[in-house]
């Protein structure tokens, strides 16, 4: 589990980094794939670190996800994780939703790094 304690240059930083946790609780990777790919320099390098590993995390997610897709068994097995993942997903993006707006450090489960 990574820990980065955020410094943000200015509010546009924060509404960045909260923006990016609250659509990815709804659109996984993508607005985390976006914020590194195209934000890179208006950002300071503590939240960059956390965009970087939010998309970490939500991508890996995704591609254990892809699992569900495997005909009967991904099926049964995707039936009884799939809720658990989503309810995962939802709470770990709120708890470092609650630390960045109380400026504290941020815990975000990254166990493999693809960027």
């Amino acid at each position: 589990m990574k820990r980065v304690m955020p410094s943000f240059k200015d509010e546009t930083d924060r509404l960045f980094i909260v923006g990016t946790l609250v659509a990815s609780i709804f659109f996984m990777f993508i607005p985390s794939l976006l914020l590194v790919l195209f934000a890179k320099e208006r950002m300071s390098e503590s939240s960059y670190q956390i965009a970087k590993d939010i998309f970490n995390f939500e991508l890996l997610l995704f591609l254990v996800s892809l699992i569900f897709m495997v005909p009967v068994i991904g099926w049964l097995i995707g039936f009884i994780l799939g809720p658990i993942m989503i309810i995962f997903n939802v709470i770990i993006m709120v708890i470092n939703l609650c630390a960045i707006s109380e400026n504290r450090e941020t815990k975000i489960p990254v166990w493999y790094t693809f960027m």
